[in-house]
């Protein structure tokens, strides 16, 4: 009976490490990103479309249309794909804000079995508005939150000839991005998307602290956590953690400068410094740990924009000196209290820190 009590004891042990192997290695694959978002090479690709008839096809009710993707294979073989596109966006879908529209990509499961875009569904492709350089800058600006937070979505830079099917030519070729689909970010996390709007009272504070430092890092106040405003918030599986906020939408930020983005009228040296911290006022000290994760980051942040070919050479050095700016900033602790405290928020709820941030 003793040894039969013990077989029963040693093999209930090995069910239990059996079960948490499994869960370890099911919150591995999680994590994982798609294929598409695995790798920083550029993928050069084609589009196929009657584009005279999409460019026209800006109103709230566009549809999808037909179209080709065709791409070259990591083994240099090409191949094509059935897709379907269609105009998105609010702002830069406004013709007179932008000349070319941003897209979704509706991709069909089972062509894309095997592919880079394996297990993809519709996702968002950002088209440059009127210059490449301003892309490649807001592309750069996910890759450095990425190193952030996983809590953040992925991005593929890809270089693109779109060919109007309805002209029978070659428009342009120009470097767009895809965006990681948010339900997918939210999978990898071991989270779910939360549909309705909530308050940074309601959010993991740590994880609310990291976005609205990252925002003041690049220059970004077209945001609003209550509003729901280029933000989205997920719920972590496990329902005892806070949600959290992922930012998206980064192009009216001073890192990126668009001209686009800058008030008629306006002259650009005015509007340049859009640096101003709009989150909650906190104490200074509750802050240190995010400067302190800041700061360990520095030399990533520099190697993600020295590497990037796709700009000028000037526009990388400008990019660094922005960058440099910021840490002249939150590296000096009286300058970090002046400089964050005269803007950030007192929200309607009673704030414990008062009107402003203090040591």
């Amino acid at each position: 009976m003793q040894i039969l009590k013990s077989i029963k004891e040693r093999l209930s042990r090995i069910a239990i490490i059996s079960l948490l192997m499994i869960l370890i290695s099911n919150n591995s694959i999680s994590s994982e990103p798609a294929a598409l978002f695995r790798s920083d090479e550029v993928i050069r690709m084609e589009i196929r479309s009657d584009f005279f008839n999409l460019i026209n096809d800006r109103t709230e009710n566009s549809e999808y249309q037909d179209a080709e993707l065709k791409y070259l294979t990591a083994d240099k073989k090409s191949l094509i794909l059935k897709i379907k596109i269609m105009t998105r966006g609010h702002f830069r879908r406004n013709p007179d804000n932008c000349s070319f529209p941003p897209l979704y990509i509706n991709f069909k499961k089972s062509e894309v079995k095997n592919t880079v875009f394996e297990n993809q569904d519709k996702l968002k492709l950002v088209t440059p508005c009127q210059g490449e350089d301003d892309l490649v800058e807001e592309y750069i600006i996910y890759k450095l939150y990425n190193r952030v937070t996983d809590m953040s979505l992925r991005v593929r830079l890809v270089k693109v000839s779109y060919y109007d099917t309805g002209a029978g030519k070659k428009l342009f070729e120009r470097y767009s991005f895809f965006i990681e689909n948010p339900e997918q970010a939210a999978i990898r996390n071991n989270a779910g998307i939360i549909e309705k709007n909530l308050t940074p009272f309601d959010l993991d504070t740590e994880n609310y602290k990291k976005m609205t430092i990252f925002q003041y890092l690049i220059g970004n106040v077209d945001w609003n956590v209550e509003m729901g405003r280029n933000v989205i918030f997920m719920q972590p599986d496990d329902t005892a953690k806070a949600p959290c906020v992922v930012p998206y939408d980064f192009d009216f930020s001073a890192f990126v400068n668009a001209h686009y983005t800058l008030p008629v009228g306006v002259a650009e040296d005015i509007v340049a410094n859009r640096r101003r911290y709009i989150g909650l006022c906190f104490p200074y000290v509750q802050l240190v740990s995010v400067f302190d994760l800041y700061n360990k980051l520095r030399p990533t942040f520099e190697t993600i924009i020295e590497k990037q070919k796709a700009i000028p050479a000037s526009d990388r050095d400008q990019l660094l000196e922005f960058l440099n700016d910021f840490y002249t900033v939150i590296d000096d602790e009286d300058l970090a209290g002046i400089m964050i405290q005269k803007s950030c928020r007192t929200p309607d709820r009673k704030n414990p820190y008062g009107n402003r941030m203090t040591k």
